[in-house]
């Protein structure tokens, strides 16, 4: 949907000419912005299978990532565009904030590429979000959002990027830099990526991202153990908080993705990070962390159905040593069809490691833009 004017446009220009005569002045011109909304409706319903876990994900649930954004260009001169972005995000029990998306703004040239200044994924999780992910193969290969194996980020909200154009059909790259935590004042985060297509059916894609002095949450309140009921009488079972800890981070990321013919692909990818403290841990038990992780996937299409078998792999080590609490591995298939563009899907994923407990997670959902 595309509006040639706001509401708030129209009325600052009408009242513009009606003031003509008592010299009214207006900066700029009046609005001729083009503003798009745009969103994608996502919804499922999951079972994790977590038959040893006694939290909310046991049963049925459903997920709503349903979201919806703006996005506003208006042309400066002939080789440059400035556009602006507001994105909503998950829709949770307090609903979606507006913002918490990709929110940013920027300029443009055809010739030059763009620059983006907010909030946005950094260029080496754009490639570990998909398609390496894809078919809920993340549960292991973007296990990083978990605090406790966190070496890599999704988004970070004081950054500035710059994204080239396709030089020669063949190369393009990303460069992002900014600050790490905004409560921290010595921290800092930086990365880039790098895409190579050499011939049609082959692209080649790695990536480098590092931060200093990250806080990454605590919990030093303390909290009331709710999987441990009271008996009456007893003294409340609180348990002790937990300090924030900060550190530093870097992770390394390639991968492939191959297209024999136009129906059939093959993607692979390997990442490699680490976390080193530089507060002694705080309260998080360890000071160092080193996690690598792999994904394979093939996709076949055959007209409106798309199938789709995935492997995912992670270990890692704690201070120096093989840490099994670390191994994770997913096996995932799907099967979808797309009704005039509404794709409604079925995906099954083989859960490994100590928290699934080789459970087998099933979602079933659909999705669809406008």
């Amino acid at each position: 949907m595309s509006f040639k004017k706001t509401l708030l446009g129209a009325a600052i220009a009408t009242a513009t000419m009606a003031a003509g005569t008592a010299n009214a002045y207006m900066i700029g011109d009046a609005n001729d912005a083009n503003v798009e909304v745009y969103g994608v409706v996502s919804i499922s319903a999951v079972d994790y299978g977590a038959s040893n876990d006694t939290g909310p994900e046991d049963g049925w649930a459903l997920e709503n990532e349903t979201r919806i954004g703006f996005r506003a260009a208006k042309v400066m001169t002939d080789s440059v565009t400035a556009f602006a972005q507001v994105e909503s995000g998950w829709v949770l029990d307090d609903g979606a904030k507006l913002g918490n998306r990709d929110t940013f703004v920027g300029f443009r040239g055809d010739d030059w590429g763009q620059v983006r200044f907010g909030r946005m994924l950094t260029p080496l999780y754009e490639l570990v979000d998909w398609p390496y992910s894809a078919s809920n193969l993340g549960r292991t290969f973007d296990r990083a959002w978990r605090s406790g194996e966190r070496y890599h980020f999704d988004r970070k909200s004081q950054m500035m990027r710059y994204d080239s154009p396709m030089f020669g059909d063949v190369v393009k790259f990303s460069l992002a830099g900014g600050n790490g935590s905004e409560n921290h004042k010595d921290s800092n985060f930086f990365g880039g990526s790098v895409s190579v297509t050499p011939f049609d059916m082959l692209t080649l894609h790695a990536a480098y991202e590092a931060a200093k002095e990250t806080t990454f949450e605590g919990g030093e309140d303390g909290y009331f153990d709710t999987n441990n009921p009271v008996p009456p009488g007893d003294t409340p079972a609180w348990v002790p908080g937990v300090a924030a800890s900060i550190g530093d981070t870097d992770s390394a990321f390639v991968g492939f993705e191959l297209r024999p013919v136009d129906n059939f692909n093959i993607l692979g990818a390997y990442k490699t990070g680490s976390y080193d403290s530089t507060n002694n841990g705080g309260g998080y038990g360890y000071k160092e962390r080193e996690i690598e992780a792999y994904s394979i996937q093939a996709n076949y299409y055959h007209g409106a159905m798309n199938f789709r078998l995935g492997y995912a792999d992670q270990s890692g080590k704690t201070d120096n040593v093989t840490d099994k609490d670390l191994d994770v591995t997913s096996i995932s298939g799907e099967a979808g069809y797309s009704f005039n563009s509404v794709y409604t899907f079925v995906r099954l994923t083989q859960q490994d490691d100590v928290d699934f407990d080789k459970d087998l997670m099933i979602r079933i959902g659909t999705e669809w833009v406008f």
